[in-house]
């Protein structure tokens, strides 16, 4: 009869019960919206049934439960980009889940790339990169541009203080792979604000 039943399936005449995804939980997914310089948050999940156990994936994060509500506390003080940080959580209907809640962290310089790449052997044309500062942004001021390396030059140009910048950047020549980076600083006291690392590559 197994043998059967695996006839049918790969001939795809028996139906594989359907099952009802993170039924324990009905909203296992949160997404959530940082503010600047913020150093913690709490996201809290409801089950339909009592949880029983619960645990972090992640050192940052912290659980606590009681009945059918967890509570989740994550140290989003070095977070520098978006992330996802998840949880399993068991249920006493004997269910597992895996909750996730999705960081969006804001960034307080706003860079049209994070790296540039010119072609082995190219002509070595310049390429821009240009920096906004939003509104509310902890950084008030792009105060300089460092370059790590010799393969490059660069112009950095003011466009409206404290908000519109631009770097125009240069390769010296393109006959060699290369790696440099232009570091640009800011105002900021935050570590997580004061520094922006833009790559820059010579490839094959």
């Amino acid at each position: 009869m197994p043998h059967l039943a695996s006839s049918l399936l790969m001939l795809g005449l028996l139906a594989i019960p359907a099952q009802q995804a993170c039924a324990a939980f009905p909203n296992p997914e949160q997404d959530v919206q940082l503010r600047f310089t913020q150093k913690q948050v709490t996201v809290v999940f409801e089950a339909d049934s009592a949880i029983v156990r619960a645990r972090s994936l992640c050192d940052c994060t912290t659980v606590s439960f009681s009945g059918n509500q967890l509570t989740a506390r994550i140290d989003v003080s070095g977070f520098t980009h978006d992330v996802r940080k998840e949880i399993e959580a068991s249920t006493a209907d004997g269910a597992t889940t895996r909750l996730a809640m999705n960081i969006r962290v804001p960034q307080a310089v706003q860079l049209s790339a994070r790296s540039l790449i010119w072609k082995l052997n190219s002509f070595p044309a310049p390429q821009s990169l240009s920096l906004r500062i939003p509104s509310g942004s902890p950084v008030k001021q792009v105060t300089k541009a460092d370059l790590s390396g010799s393969a490059f030059t660069y112009d950095a140009v003011t466009l409206k203080p404290g908000t519109d910048y631009k770097v125009v950047i240069s390769p010296i020549d393109t006959r060699k792979p290369i790696l440099n980076r232009l570091i640009i600083r800011t105002d900021s006291k935050d570590p997580r604000f004061a520094a922006y690392i833009i790559y820059l590559s010579i490839q094959p």
